[in-house]
Formats: structure tokens, sequence, C-alpha cells
């Protein structure tokens, strides 16, 4: 039978030490990080000056620094934390007694007080790291939110950068899982001069809620949530519903990049009117339908995108409550406006002339600036001129689309929604890359006529193979399965190779879109002669920007990319009777006379497309040029 005594004796021969415990809190307290070993040091360096004191002071030992009188309280403390910091302090010294003191209290400065200055340097070391490493809070209030990375992240803070002209006081707030010293270089390459606006960096995760809490997500005015180039929709998903979890009730409103249509429509039920989505993909194939209706169209459309020159703006105007839609437009000398956005929280855009404006009601304008967005007392002078019928134009139009990506279907939708019937659609692709068999498997369509053709060869080949039959429009689209500068080099190659085509004279010149990946190229699609050229990230990081700003906005885009909405269109001048008007005002209420909302003009000579231009100034406008309207839709 065992010895009852034994598991006891077991019990505390097991026990650690007293050594061992405090070895094991003094390993725990390092663990912690230098503050807490700092200010145990702190405290053991006090109590070694507050010790040597005492025995300076009891003992009333002379010879310190050569003097014969003992010390006092406060003296002694001093000549000790002397000692303490500077080993050379007890040089001067008399008496062994008091040499001796000196010289422990030195030592344990050495030791003690250089650990704690050690300390202290390597707690600082560690905070300028964690500062590089963009892992500090921020304190930012109102500020935009980026969330997410991509090439397109510079061009949104540009476009913030320059809507925040008029704040004193901006910031925008960048969260990525990068680097953040490489985030702010790249910022601030594309975008040197940051105004009245401040850039913080942060590095960390989007979908973690504590680090969206680092960023102040909470505080924030709007939030922007970059689509992830490689898990797509996946991360964007993860970000919202990190968004939800920190934000309980409503917040700011968030504007996401989603892909897929089907994400989006889920995300907005689950964040309401909170959540805007874009697609960069629908973006692009809208604008690039648009370009191809009418010659000046993607001109329009990038000046309403981008803050740079006029921009769309929302506003009340109580004098104005009560006078019709037709009357507020003469009343506006240095801003065209678009529509109404009802105190129901709906856009109107172009609506009927005698439209009441009503208490709540807010005028959606263009202007230069949301300062010269004002109205005048009264309308001023215009005339009213005759209005022509417009021309009927053959509605025959062949369309050559060369190349093929996942934007292809959503172009060809697009085309088909705005097209007429008689519109013929032959799409080229090289069968290296993409066989016909799948764009029509891809494509369905309802008005247009499809055809598909494969083609291997150089632009040459492919720019004389489109001129076998007579067309008015090319589509180059880029490819997405190579690196984007190879991309872009074949798409401004082919840009020539079609500008070299001569056709029958009876189509006129042939208008030409190309997409372009990189917004460096831009320059060189002007010079290849391009009519139009669509860059997919500028785009994309157009209308972030706008709808980070403006939600409203949303329903405004909207309405003039849906066919049964409104629509953006250049009209004969002739229509309205331009080239009689003296100002643009007589244009203005002409055109509001049949139930059109004039916002400026192209001139066809020099092609340039003025928008918002002074209702007062002398206008002359030739037969032939053209009034930029909002019309009814095509439906």
């Amino acid at each position: 039978m065992p010895d009852p005594s034994t598991p006891a004796t077991t019990s505390r021969s097991t026990r650690p030490g007293r050594r061992a415990r405090l070895r094991y809190r003094f390993d725990l307290a390092l663990s912690r990080g230098p503050s807490v070993v700092i200010g145990w040091l702190g405290l053991l360096t006090l109590g070694v000056i507050v010790v040597a004191a005492v025995v300076l002071a009891l003992v009333a030992m002379s010879g310190v620094n050569g003097e014969d009188g003992p010390l006092g309280f406060g003296e002694a403390m001093w000549q000790a934390m002397l000692r303490v910091v500077d080993a050379g302090s007890f040089a001067g010294d008399e008496g062994w007694g008091t040499r001796a003191l000196s010289l422990l209290i030195t030592l344990a400065g050495i030791f003690i007080a250089g650990s704690l200055i050690g300390l202290i340097a390597s707690g600082l070391d560690q905070r300028i790291e964690l500062l590089r490493r963009g892992r500090s809070d921020v304190i930012e209030h109102d500020h935009t939110l980026i969330l997410g990375w991509s090439p397109r992240v510079p061009a949104i803070v540009g476009e913030l950068v320059q809507a925040n002209e008029s704040r004193r006081r901006a910031a925008v707030v960048v969260l990525a899982s990068g680097d953040t010293t490489e985030m702010d270089e790249t910022i601030r390459a594309a975008v040197p001069d940051m105004r009245t606006t401040r850039l913080v960096c942060r590095s960390g995760e989007p979908w973690m809620p504590q680090h969206l809490q680092m960023v102040n997500v909470t505080g924030a005015r709007s939030i922007v949530v970059i689509g992830g180039e490689d898990d797509g929709d996946a991360g964007t998903v993860k970000v919202l519903l990190a968004i939800r979890a920190v934000q309980q009730e409503a917040g700011a409103h968030v504007v996401a990049e989603v892909r897929d249509g089907e994400v989006a429509g889920s995300l907005r039920s689950l964040f309401g009117e909170r959540l805007v989505t874009v697609s960069s993909d629908e973006v692009v194939a809208e604008l690039t339908a648009q370009a191809c209706r009418q010659r000046g169209l993607s001109t329009v459309f990038r000046e309403l995108l981008d803050f740079d020159g006029d921009e769309i703006y929302f506003s009340p105007f109580p004098a104005l409550v009560g006078r019709t839609f037709a009357e507020c437009q003469l009343c506006f000398e240095r801003a065209a406006l678009l529509g109404v956005l009802l105190a129901d929280g709906r856009v109107l855009l172009n609506p009927p002339s005698d439209l009441v404006v009503g208490e709540g009601d807010q005028l959606i304008g263009i202007a230069e600036d949301d300062a010269v967005f004002t109205a005048a007392s009264s309308p001023v002078a215009a005339t009213t001129l005759e209005v022509w019928p417009s021309t009927v134009h053959d509605a025959t139009r062949r369309i050559v689309v060369v190349g093929w990506s996942a934007l292809g279907p959503r172009v060809i939708a697009e085309l088909d929604e705005f097209m007429a019937a008689g519109t013929v659609v032959e799409v080229l692709v090289d069968p290296d890359h993409t066989v016909a068999a799948t764009v029509r498997a891809e494509v369905s369509v309802r008005n247009v006529t499809l055809e598909v053709a494969e083609l291997q060869g150089g632009p040459e080949f492919v720019a004389a193979h489109a001129a076998r039959i007579s067309f008015h429009e090319v589509i180059l689209l880029g490819a997405r399965d190579v690196p984007t500068d190879e991309a872009d080099s074949r798409t401004l190659l082919t840009l020539l190779a079609f500008r070299q085509v001569r056709q029958h004279e009876d189509v006129g010149p042939v208008r030409m879109v190309a997409e372009l990946l990189d917004q460096r190229h831009a320059p060189l699609a002007v010079a290849t002669g391009a009519d139009d050229f669509i860059v997919s990230d500028e785009l994309t990081s157009l209308m972030l920007a706008q709808l980070s700003e403006r939600r409203e906005l949303h329903q405004v885009f909207v309405d003039l990319f849906d066919r049964d909405g409104c629509s953006i269109e250049l009209r004969e001048a002739l229509q309205y009777c331009g080239h009689q008007a003296r100002t643009f005002a007589d244009v203005v209420a002409t055109a509001a006379s049949v139930g059109h909302t004039a916002i400026g003009y192209r001139l066809r000579r020099s092609g340039d497309v003025i928008v918002n231009p002074p209702k007062t100034a002398p206008l002359s406008l030739a037969v032939d040029d053209e009034v930029l309207v909002l019309a009814p839709g095509h439906g």
C-alpha cells in the first residue's frame, strides 16, 4: 500500500521554484512588448536613485564632487541621478566610502539605465516600422475610403483630388494588402499635385473588421470597393460583408465594382440604397455602343464622367419653385439643366417643358463648378425659332467588330439595343484565340444581323477582308488574354491598317472606335486617327469616382444608357433653326418647344464638341453643325 504522503511529496517536488516563477513572469513581460519592460526598468532606475540619495543623506557622506559638507536629500537625489546617466560624474568624488557608493550607482546606471535607453530606442524603431507598414489608426473624418487595390486606384484618386478642390480639408484613405510605401509612391507618381486633399495609405486586409476600424470606416463620407484582379467578386463580397459587420446602422454610401449581375442584385438587396454597383464591362460596352451611334458622343460622356471641366451637380433652388422646367433652363447663364431630382428620390431627365418645380425638388445641371451653378431671378431673353423636320438617313448600316473578349457579348447586346433593324454586325476573330462557334453561342440578337468569320493574318489582311463589303463603323476590342502592352500595340496597328482602307464615296467617312487597356496609350490612338477610343480602366475609374461623390448619379447614367430612357444625341442644327439663332438661349428655347433639352453643340468642320456654352454669348452655327440634346429614348 502506497504511502499517503507520496502525492503531496510529488506535488511539492514538481511545483516550480521561486526563481523559475520569476523567470516565467519576466518572460511574459518581455513578450508583451518593450513598453512593459521600459516601465519596470524606469521604476528600477528611480529606485536606485532614491536608495542612493537616502544613503547619502542619512549617512551624511562628504566628498561628493570634492565638497566637505553633507548633502540634503534633494541635492543627493540630483547627484545620484547624474551618476546614473553619466559614468564620468563621480570623477571628482573624495573619500573611499563616497567613491564606492558612486561606483555602485554608476554601475547600476550602466546596466539598468543603459538597458532602458536601448529599449526606448528599440521601441521607437518598432513604432517607425509599424508606421512604415501602415498599421497605425486613422483619425480622419468625412473622408473617402478606398478598399482594395488595382491599376484603377491612382486614376480614382486623381478624380477625387479634382472633385475636392472646393473643400479645404479633404482626405482620401486607401486600405489594401500591399506595401504602404509602394502604394503611396504609385499614387503620387500619377497624381503629383494633391492640392487640398490629404492622401493616407494603410496596409491591411479590407475584409477584416479590425482593419476597417483602423481606417475609421464608420466616419467615412463614402466608400469605394475595388474588385480584386484574382478573386473577382468573391473578394468584393467579403469586403461588403465586413463593412456591414462594422456598420450595424446605415452609414456612408458604398460604391462597389461587381462583375456578375446576379451577385450585384443580391448585394443590393442586402444593403439597399446605400450600395451602388458598377460593372466595368457594362460601362465600356455601353460607351462603345454610344460611340458607334454618333461621332463625338464618347467625348460628351467622358466630359460628364470626369471632374475636369464641366460636371453634373444636384442642388435645390427655392426661388425657382413654381416655375416650369423650360423657364428654369433659361435662368442659368453658365449651367445647362439636364432634369429634376424629385422630392421622392426619382430622377427625371429631359422632363416635359411644362413640368413645374415643386418643394423639395432639386435641379440637375452641368456646370464648371458648384460655385457657378446659380440661378438668376428671371429667365434670359430668348426667341423660339421655327422647328424643321429632321433628315431621314438610310438605316442600313454595317459594323465590323475586330477581336473578341469577355466584353464582346456586352458590346453586341448594346448595339442590338440601340441600332436599327437593318444593321449588320460582322465579327472577325482569330481562330487561334476564339472560334466562330463560341461567338455565336455567347451572343443572342433580336434587331441586328450577326455574321462571324474566322481570319488568320496581320492587320492588313483583316482590314482588306473587312473592306470587301462597304462598312460604316469599326470596333476594335482589346485582347484580354495577352499582356496589356501587346494587346494595345495590336489594336493600334489594326487602326492604322483600317485607316488606309478606301471605300465607295457613298459610304462616307468610316468611324473607328478602339478599346485600349492602358490609359497611357491614348495619345498614340489619337495619332493613328481613331475617331473615338475607349479606355477601359479610365472609364471605370471615372464612374467609381463620380458615384462616390453622389450616388444619385447612378440613376442618371442608367437612364442615359437605357434604350427606353433618355438619350443624348447630336442632331442637325437645322432642325432647331440653329443657323438663325443669335445666342444659345434661342437654341435652348426652340429645343424645349419640341420636348428636347439642348446642352451643347458640335462644329462639324473641326469636330469640336462644346458642352454647356453660355446662354447669352453670340452664336454662329452652320447648317451642317449639330446640336447636343437630351431626347426621348429609342424604345
